[in-house]
């Protein structure tokens, strides 16, 4: 039986409009980039037959007889460049916007368009036309087996809307459905038919007035069971409202309390069924770790200041699980060192929760794209990223596909503490956010998340200040005073570096348990693990300018103790979780008393454990670490180098794409200089902060002789992008790739 033949017995004939269903034809185009003008037709008509060419007048006469016009983006797309105003004459029938409505679910859909492989058949819309046959084929028989309900709801909510009446009206066999519903009639169909996926409680009537086929959108999501559905991105860039939606619906607890509301949005529930756990962590008392939970839940932007240990990461990572089940969304984690994401990424895998990923430059290209694709893909709740790479193209393309629902930035004292020598980054994360927000068409500003271990009243302001300034949200604080009361600290003085060294040998040998010892230079933690190896402890470095895979190999083999000694500079760390640290010895002082409470922190993660903390010193300590802080000070005649140096870089372009290396050359720096990038990104951010350039996003250099893998994802030598005020008076906004993208992938939309 021909597919006309089977689409003949799915649908009944009826005489509405004196319009027969029966009398149809498939219409696909190719039309240039370049001039947006027709260079192909392909049309296959009910009866069978083909047309393929570029005669408009040719193509009306073979589709005279026609009533329903199917395509694929026909709507948008084709009709507007064959037909014109002539469109009236056909029932036009868009395959593409019904298709996340009819087949919402992971795996979705699939049409694969392997002519596309084929030399020979490129571009050919014949092919294509086949394939939206198929499409419609299936569309027609999944309606049909919808419940009668269902198909009323999207009947009421659809029927009068170009993109969706054309479908309905061809595939409804009951014209008793085709009449008009009351918005009370229809809240009240939906809240029968998703009585236990939304609450009970939202408005539902306001929302069928102002925003019909959103709510449709969002009603398709909440209807399936595998929380790794996505919305498709094309979706979310024609209808933006979708999110906001699938929010009021499903994740906005209500104060009725109501069948969904008391068991997806139970935070107690949730802590047990993902961690274990019976109850939320206390402070001297004092419920912090559970109502900032709450606060998370209810969509609050918050500041929780938790000792190191004191349960940080279960206070964002619940409320992600939480919004990824129910409103499928993503939470973006920023955090400045890449191993606390690995570490948190693997902690979650080992309790069974798969909804981690990071992006970060421990990966190898493979790596990285199969993680990208995982964002793309739905398969992640969770996403770790560095503050650094807010800057990357790849990282705002899939996030712009994706449904972010909170900013979570750990480390938040980054900020003000010591952001502008350690992460000058962070000052570009109010700016990302906001503008992300415009891009996405937000009505509503993303909740933010801020975590830190120590932070002073000065610093707790900045953060706060920020925030308020560049997004315009307050921050509720969640401070905890408690102690850290099963850590002993002690400070031993060492004479000589010779006495320094036999005493930490002292105190590794008394103790048998996993240890870390800070140093504050790199050469330092390679030379002195080499000394304890020789002497016959199983010792092992780790500083920030190790080859990356040595990195990973050494924390793996800490964590998994394979060596008991880890030595480190401040590179190490921050947030991982092993809980039986018992000792810490600081060989050389720490940058500040903050640090050095994060640093020490990191013994004792278990409160059971008794874990000792050593600081080593001796005299010359103190002037070794004030030449090292010099050395990181940016004089106000270095950052107006880098400012003139800019300057000659675009005296004759409004624009222009540099590395640190080549700025810090025409500044007249020492190329040879420790940390010339560092140096010249804090003068690059103090010279943003003072508006006298925008810094854009990275641009990845490769060069290379073949490239295996479809996407990078930024991993290659990032060179600075940056506009001169002084030079940009009548400067357009930059190109963003991924509107393309998503316009492209809204013509596609299910791979046709």
């Amino acid at each position: 039986m021909s597919i006309w033949d089977r689409i003949q017995e799915l649908i009944s004939n009826k005489d509405e409009k004196n319009l027969d269903p029966s009398k149809y034809a498939i219409i696909d185009t190719e039309v240039s980039n370049n001039d947006h003008k027709v260079h192909d037709i392909g049309t296959i008509r009910f009866d069978g037959q083909i047309y393929h060419g570029n005669d408009k007048n040719a193509l009306f006469s073979f589709i005279s007889e026609v009533d329903f016009i199917c395509g694929h983006n026909i709507i948008n797309h084709d009709a507007k460049y064959i037909f014109g105003d002539e469109n009236s004459k056909w029932e036009l029938i868009d395959t593409l916007y019904v298709s996340p409505l009819l087949f919402p679910e992971r795996p979705y859909h699939k049409l694969l368009k392997d002519d596309k492989i084929l030399t020979d058949e490129l571009n050919n819309p014949v092919n294509d036309c086949y394939k939206a046959q198929d499409l419609l084929l299936d569309e027609v028989e999944q309606w049909l087996s919808l419940p009668t309900d269902k198909k009323k709801i999207y009947i009421a909510l659809l029927l009068d809307k170009k993109e969706f009446k054309g479908f309905i009206t061809f595939a409804e066999k009951d014209k008793e459905l085709l009449r008009e519903y009351t918005n009370t009639e229809t809240a009240d169909l939906i809240k029968s038919c998703y009585r236990s996926k939304i609450c009970q409680n939202t408005d539902i009537e306001a929302i069928i007035s102002s925003q019909p086929i959103e709510l449709a959108y969002a009603l398709a999501l909440a209807d399936t069971t595998d929380y790794r559905s996505i919305t498709p991105g094309w979706v979310i860039h024609n209808f933006p409202n979708v999110e906001n939606i699938i929010i009021r619906l499903r994740h906005t607890l209500c104060d009725e309390g109501c069948e969904y509301c008391n068991s997806k949005l139970n935070i107690y529930t949730n802590l047990k069924t993902f961690f274990g756990y019976d109850k939320f962590r206390e402070y001297e008392g004092e419920p912090l770790q559970e109502l900032a939970v709450k606060a998370a839940v209810n969509r609050e932007s918050l500041l929780a200041i938790f000792p190191t240990g004191g349960g940080k990461s279960l206070t964002f990572q619940l409320p992600a699980i939480i919004e990824g089940r129910t409103v499928h969304g993503l939470t973006v984690v920023i955090s400045p060192l890449q191993s606390l994401m690995k570490d948190q990424v693997d902690n979650l895998a080992n309790k069974g929760i798969s909804d981690a990923v990071t992006i970060n430059g421990l990966l190898d290209p493979i790596s990285r794209s199969n993680a990208i694709q995982r964002v793309l893909d739905g398969d992640a709740s969770i996403l770790y990223i560095a503050p650094e790479m807010l800057r990357s193209k790849t990282i705002e393309r899939i996030l712009l596909v994706r449904h972010v629902v909170r900013f979570v930035i750990d480390e938040a004292h980054c900020f003000s503490a010591w952001g502008q020598d350690f992460r000058v980054d962070y000052l570009y994360i109010g700016k990302f956010i906001s503008e992300y927000q415009k891009k996405k068409q937000y009505g509503t500003t993303i909740p933010v998340s801020c975590f830190t271990a120590t932070a002073k009243p000065k610093v707790i302001q900045d953060i706060c200040d920020y925030f308020n300034k560049t997004l315009g949200i307050d921050l509720k604080l969640y401070a905890s005073k408690a102690s850290r009361t099963n850590l002993k600290y002690s400070v031993i003085h060492s004479e000589t570096d010779d006495d320094k060294y036999t005493r930490l040998r002292s105190l590794i040998t008394e103790s048998s348990c996993p240890t870390i010892v800070y140093v504050s230079r790199t050469q330092r933690a390679v030379d002195l693990a080499k000394k304890l190896e020789r002497d016959g402890f199983d010792a092992l470095p780790y500083h920030g300018k190790m080859d990356n895979d040595e990195k990973i190999k050494n924390q793996e083999a800490f964590m998994n103790d394979q060596a008991r000694i880890i030595v480190a500079t401040s590179a190490f760390g921050m947030g991982v979780d092993k809980s039986d640290v018992g000792l810490v010895v600081h060989y050389d002082i720490s940058d500040s008393l903050e640090n050095y409470v994060q640093e020490a922190g990191r013994a004792g993660r278990n409160p059971m454990l008794k874990a000792k903390c050593y600081v080593l010193f001796n005299e010359d300590d103190l002037n070794k670490h004030f030449i090292l802080l010099n050395q990181t000070k940016l004089s106000i005649s270095e950052i107006q180098q880098v400012w003139k140096a800019i300057k000659e870089l675009t005296k004759h372009k409004e624009k222009t794409s540099s590395s640190a290396l080549e700025i810090a050359r025409k500044a007249g720096w020492d190329d040879s200089v420790s940390d010339i990038e560092t140096r010249v990104r804090t003068a690059i951010s103090a010279l943003e902060q003072g508006g006298y350039l925008e810094r854009g996003n990275n641009i990845p250099h490769v060069y290379a002789t073949g490239i295996t893998v479809k996407n990078l994802g930024g991993s290659t030598q990032a060179n600075y992008r940056f506009h001169s005020v002084r030079q940009r008076r009548h400067r357009k906004g930059c190109s963003h790739n991924q509107i393309s993208d998503i316009k492209k992938e809204h013509k596609q939309g299910t791979g046709l």
